[in-house]
């Protein structure tokens, strides 16, 4: 019987090597003991190299290979022992330009018995995409890909092990859960490339005082809402556990975080659970810890130890849309508060006035911003109220405060209502002397829509010493005929025009003009929204008065002087300094 031909291969197509080209293979020939390429042009593009570098011999392409290569490749080849047998093999192979690739060798045996040697047909394929999404999927089984950190999965192995630990040996430790407060301000403010550099910063100081077997994970799920860090400790009694959470609260606060925009602030609440004393799962230590956060929260970063019985918090958070009682029963419980936000000096970034931002706190002590309670006060009829509300708040501020200046919003409902109006221009008239200390601010809308009632209630607030402001100037095109009819003291150039100013040409030129015009006719100027040095010092340049936004102060419902004044603990998730 006659030795088997090794079969005839069809030469390979121009649409074939398109289509080979863009799935980065490489089919070969092993024939007799010779190996070679279908299309130097394939292999050359598979190893990027020049084809005249490419490996002309099975001993030249396994070179390439390291020893786990070599032999994952000798074991897939043994499965050639008929032919039309197949193999498949997986390994990494070091390219002409020095890095390493995936590659996937397929091939079949089409002939060959134990006289003649066997004729492969094979092909290489880069699959370095696939074995990294295969790597990316293990990682993210156990890790945070942002942070580094444990997932929440892995956090739960952990607190496994620390219960029984502690139930073991009769130790105690603690669960601690930090929420970051102010990230939603960040992302608004600066983007959310900013608030990801924060929170990478956050886990690499939490991981510089966190030592193994100590655990520290990113937590997300189990019903926790917004970006929540879990640190299991293994040696801390429960009389320590306040004084290590304010350490950590301040290893992690005390110092800025650098970014592009500037030094950024971060706040948090925090909580804590004992371990093993009240949980006996890791399932119930998350349960424990979220409760326990709730209440942190709502007590504005107060830490809060979890105490058997306390109330679940998580069903008021979806509670239903804000009715006219509870407008009218926070306004009777004394619920509504302010939040105050430093305006600075364009020149000396020193603060010059604080603006009055109305807070609804609900029975659970959670603040909710006025985003969420104004416009249905307007639509019920009831915001004058809560404009009244906040001239009592600001008045208690004035009469404690020394020399403290603040600027309270008016709402449009109230100026436009003659009796409203009335009552609240006896409100200030009461202030006596301290008035001057007080500006008070219009939407740009408001005047534009009644130039004529603007004008006059600003002349009622100034005659008795108080400075009158248009609040959003630019966004409806006021006039600067009607400004002077109105007798402002102060226009708030529209935030829309001051965000990415010093990347936006005609933004400059508009916020330029609107300067220069105030300053002929005597007025001064305030841009809000400045959250990027860079936008600061151009408006210095350009002659704003002054400055309001993140960079300088979020709003604050506890700021230093009150606790000074009141007596009152500061919470321990500071705030970034005003000013």
């Amino acid at each position: 019987m006659s030795a088997a031909k090794p079969p005839k291969i069809a030469p390979l197509l121009v649409n074939d090597l398109a289509a080979l080209s863009l799935l980065r293979c490489a089919p070969f020939s092993w024939s007799g003991g010779v190996f070679s390429w279908r299309d130097d042009s394939l292999a050359a593009n598979l190893m990027q190299g020049r084809a005249d570098d490419l490996p002309r011999s099975l001993t030249a392409l396994t070179a390439r290979l390291d020893d786990e290569g070599r032999a994952a490749r000798k074991a897939a080849m043994r499965a050639l022992t008929w032919d039309g047998a197949q193999y498949r093999a997986q390994y990494q192979a070091r390219q002409f330009n020095g890095a390493n690739i995936w590659i996937e060798e397929r091939g079949q045996r089409l002939a060959g018995n134990g006289k003649t040697p066997a004729h492969i047909e094979g092909v290489l394929r880069d699959i370095s995409l696939e074995k990294a999404a295969e790597q990316s999927a293990h990682y993210r089984a156990s890790f945070d890909p942002l942070t580094g950190l444990w997932n929440e999965a892995r956090m739960g192995e952990a607190l496994k092990w620390l219960i029984a630990a502690c139930q073991r040996y009769q130790r105690s430790g603690v669960f601690f859960t930090l929420q970051v407060s102010n990230i939603e301000e960040i992302n608004a403010s600066y983007g959310y490339e900013a608030g990801d550099r924060l929170l990478t910063g956050i886990a690499q100081r939490i991981l510089s005082h966190v030592r193994a077997p100590d655990a520290t994970a990113r937590l997300s799920g189990h019903g926790f809402d917004g970006i929540v860090f879990g640190i299991a400790i293994g040696e801390c009694d429960e009389g320590g556990q306040a004084a290590m959470a304010e350490r950590l609260i301040g290893e992690l606060t005390d110092t800025p975080y650098p970014s592009p925009h500037g030094d950024l602030y971060a706040s948090f609440a925090i909580s804590a659970v004992q371990i093993p004393a009240q949980i006996n799962s890791a399932m119930e230590a998350m349960d424990c810890a979220r409760i326990a956060l709730d209440h942190s929260l709502a007590r504005e970063g107060i830490y809060v130890a979890y105490e058997d019985g306390m109330e679940d918090l998580s069903a008021r958070r979806r509670r239903a849309p804000i009715t006219e009682g509870d407008i009218l029963g926070a306004l009777n419980s004394r619920s509504i508060t302010l939040a105050y936000q430093p305006l600075v000096h364009a020149t000396t970034r020193e603060p010059h006035h604080y603006e009055c931002l109305l807070r609804l706190r609900r029975p659970d002590g959670q603040i909710v911003p006025a985003g969420e309670f104004i416009m249905a006060a307007e639509r019920l009829g009831l915001v004058h109220f809560l404009d009244r509300r906040a001239l009592e708040i600001a008045s208690e501020t004035l009469r404690n405060v020394d020399d403290i200046e603040l600027a309270l919003n008016v709402s449009a409902a109230t100026v436009k209502n003659e009796l409203a109006a009335a009552d609240y221009i006896s409100a200030l008239k009461a202030l006596g002397p301290m008035a001057s200390r007080v500006s008070i601010e219009l939407t740009e809308t408001v005047a534009l829509d009644d130039p004529a009632m603007a004008a006059g209630f600003s002349s009622a607030v100034r005659a008795l010493g108080c400075t009158f402001s248009i609040d959003d100037f630019g966004a409806g095109y006021t006039t600067f005929q009607n400004l002077m009819a109105i007798e402002a003291d102060e226009i708030k150039i529209d935030g829309s025009f001051i965000t990415d100013l010093s990347v936006t040409p005609h933004k400059q030129t508009f916020v330029r003009m609107m300067v220069d015009l105030a300053q002929t006719f005597n007025v001064k100027t305030v841009a809000e929204f400045v959250n990027t040095p860079q936008d600061a010092d151009l408006l210095t340049r350009l002659g704003v008065d002054y400055l309001q936004g993140y960079m300088f102060g979020v709003p604050n419902t506890s700021p230093d002087w009150q606790s000074a004044k009141t007596g009152k603990d500061t919470p321990i998730a500071k705030r970034r300094p005003s000013g």
